[in-house]
């Protein structure tokens, strides 16, 4: 399994990265959980027997462009062949600008790009038929995608700045605190949020902050310990309930088993 991360040449805020990932027959059958990430996705998957992914009792088969919308709690992926994975990790608000939709409505959801926006579609599509190298192909979709009449308006650019609060405290912030911070209600703010984002401010937040968590624990830049302090988790008993509200088991069985999926992502 080979996975690697592309930046953007400019930041923005519709895309934040790209991602590449290829899953070889090493690890097939592969059978594993998928964190949460605090970002919609659009992804490409190469592959002739379509992934499983299953989720709140549904189950989506998956091959070529497909939204990933949020989603709070983990999943699980089911691959039966290698295939190969492309990623465009979207801006929290990234998605609404694109689809110009209320994209709470995906939240929980995979769904094929040409099932919702047959225009997106057929801009993206071509450019993977093209089959270039993972770094060309992530300057073209950027290019492309950055070149698109976006959905914008105060509410989003309202929502954008609350994110880029959440996004430099790491999470470590309180929706009271924003509300002091930006010229908006409690309610608009809640509103807004979930419309544009797919999750309220509380859920994006604690989801986010856990992620951040996460991602600080398997790159070892701290203890487990370290880190519940430094989120400001109260203690060990408030971070496993977080823990198994995203991701449905409790840590010492997470940490027991081998997540090379998660890892992969984590430690990227």
């Amino acid at each position: 399994m080979n996975f690697k991360y592309i930046k953007c040449i400019n930041d923005n805020t519709l895309i934040n990265n790209f991602y590449e990932l290829s899953v070889d027959n090493s690890s097939i059958p592969l059978n594993s959980k998928v964190i949460p990430t605090a970002q919609c996705h659009i992804i490409f998957l190469d592959t002739k027997t379509p992934i499983e992914i299953e989720f709140k009792n549904n189950t989506y088969k998956n091959n070529g462009l497909v939204v990933l919308g949020q989603s709070y709690k983990s999943y699980n992926l089911k691959a039966k062949a290698s295939y190969y994975n492309f990623g465009i990790n979207l801006h929290p608000t990234g998605l609404y600008k694109l689809l110009k939709t209320d994209v709470s409505q995906l939240t929980d959801k995979h769904i094929k790009l040409s099932d919702i926006d047959t225009g997106l579609f057929s801009i993206l599509n071509p450019l993977f038929e093209e089959k270039n190298e993972s770094n060309i192909l992530a300057k073209k979709i950027e290019k492309r995608l950055l070149n698109i009449e976006l959905f914008e308006n105060k509410n989003t650019r309202l929502v954008d700045e609350a994110i880029r609060l959440i996004y430099n405290n790491e999470g470590i912030i309180n929706v009271e605190a924003l509300l002091k911070l930006l010229p908006i209600s409690q309610k608009h703010l809640e509103t807004q949020f979930k419309k544009m984002v797919g999750l309220t401010p509380l859920k994006f937040i604690k989801l986010y902050k856990f992620v951040n968590l996460m991602k600080k624990y398997e790159s070892k830049q701290a203890s487990i310990t370290q880190l519940i302090d430094y989120y400001d988790y109260y203690d060990l008993s408030h971070f496993t309930k977080d823990f198994k509200l995203f991701m449905d088991q409790k840590p010492k069985e997470y940490f027991k088993s081998d997540n090379e999926f998660i890892n992969n992502y984590l430690k990227a």
